[in-house]
């Protein structure tokens, strides 16, 4: 059945990325890549809690600021659901070590349909494109008792292209025929 077949190929995915030592900044990457391409191309939102520090403080653009992981994981779901086919295609991830940690950088891009409702309304309908969907991110990743825990994150997220898909405005010439 497809659906143990998908849920085999899941579970290989999870046992591979959680079998990634984590020894320098590389390997620090591959593993996190791993759990957010769980995350947000598989839908598998629990996997905040692996990957953030429970007092989590993510700052995004226009200062808007997002505080503990519970409010961080009703955001990402709040942009899935009204993207519910919502992927991501890391482009470029890399780690600058400091001090215990490690600052990682990471350019990513979001495509999917807004076909369900959102914070501005009843869906549009419209597609986001990849190339005006960027994302840019830096995070700051310290070891806590054995885990590699996101402590802080920085991140400039298309909002205004994002509502615009929203709400169907075309000041970004997206409009779909």
């Amino acid at each position: 059945m497809l659906c143990y077949e998908r849920a085999d190929a899941l579970h290989k995915k999870e046992a591979e990325v959680r079998a990634i030592e984590v020894t320098d900044g590389n390997s620090l990457c591959e593993y996190l890549k791993g759990f957010w391409e769980l995350i947000w191309n598989h839908k598998m939102f629990g996997y905040v809690y692996d990957i953030y520090s429970d007092d989590i403080k993510v700052i995004r653009e226009n200062g808007i600021v997002i505080e503990g992981i519970k409010a961080v994981k009703q955001e990402l779901l709040n942009l899935n659901a009204a993207f519910p086919d919502l992927r991501v295609d890391i482009a470029e991830i890399f780690a600058m070590k400091k001090g215990a940690g490690y600052e990682i950088w990471m350019r990513y891009y979001f495509t999917g349909t807004n076909t369900a409702y959102s914070v501005y309304g009843a869906p549009s309908g419209l597609k986001m494109q990849g190339d005006k969907a960027i994302n840019q991110s830096m995070y700051r990743v310290e070891n806590i008792d054995g885990e590699w825990l996101i402590t802080s994150e920085f991140t400039g997220r298309p909002c205004e292209y994002i509502r615009a898909i929203c709400t169907g405005d075309n000041s970004f010439g997206h409009v779909q025929f």
